[in-house]
This record gives structure tokens, sequence and C-alpha cells, in this order.
């Protein structure tokens, strides 16, 4: 129902800028940077972990696209890293969101990584992401870690 083709050039500009300004809200949001500053931190922390762009080693950025009509309904981003594959981005358009792309884009993804080396395949999801935290859970995905924190009154 879904393959992944990779990005092209002329893709990954507006994905990327897409990717800056959706992190730094879910950082904002998360309490994890201020609304004035999460811009700024977002962009900083992207571009320390893509320093050549697209063409940085051992990251890899796809269109989720349905088939067989190749519409495309989201964007992936998966690094194959020391501590094995890492889904940085999963992003499937509103309108496609609850139709089973996610979850066989993430199989995909999971056959990707296996078959450039990595043993295991890790990802981050905010919280608050309730639906991405099911989907996660229903593939096989375990918690490894969970960071809290509590707002304090003045």
């Amino acid at each position: 129902m879904v393959r992944l083709t990779p990005m092209n050039a002329e893709e990954f500009a507006p994905y990327l800028e897409n990717l800056v300004r959706t992190y730094a809200e879910e950082n904002a949001r998360a309490g994890r940077w201020s609304q004035a500053d999460a811009l700024a931190e977002s962009r900083k922390e992207i571009e320390r972990l893509l320093p050549a762009g697209r063409e940085t080693p051992n990251h890899s950025f796809f269109q989720i696209a349905s088939d067989p009509a190749g519409e495309r309904v989201g964007d992936l981003w998966l690094a194959i890293e020391p501590r094995g594959g890492f889904v940085y981005d999963l992003n499937v358009y509103e309108p496609f969101r609850r139709k089973g792309y996610a979850e066989q884009a993430m199989r995909l993804a999971e056959g990707v990584a296996r078959d450039r080396g990595a043993s295991k395949i890790s990802l981050h999801v905010f919280a608050e992401n309730r639906g991405a935290r099911k989907l996660y859970v229903k593939l096989g995905y375990s918690e490894t870690n969970v960071m809290m924190s509590k707002p304090l009154a003045p």
C-alpha cells in the first residue's frame, strides 16, 4: 500500500524547513525550549545532526508514497548509527492519517535499517503524541527511558 522513495534536493529543502518549524513547535510545547528560542534551537540542533544536509552520511530521507497511485502522503528520515537505526522523523500528512500509512512506512524503514546492517531501530516520540505512541507499541517498540517534568508555581 506504500513505498519509500528517496527525496531529491528540490524535495528536501521544503521538507527541512517544515521539519525545523515543526520540531521547534513540539519542543516549545513540551517545555524543552522557550517559544522565543525554539526556532533558533531547532535549526541549530538539526544542523548539528545534518552538517552536510541531505548528503550527510548514513542519513536517508524518503517520501512516503501511496502505492500504486504514487501520491505523496508523508516523509521519513532514517539514520544508521552505531546504536542502530534511528527514525528521526516520521510525518504522515493530515489528510492521510489513521489510514495505515505510518505503520506500513515504519515496517519498510525497519527493513531498510536491517538491510543496512542495523540490529535494532529506535526513535523518539513526544509524550503528548498518544497516537504515535500507540502505533509504536503496536509495532513492538518499548520505552527505554522516560523524561518527566512538572511546572512550578511562581
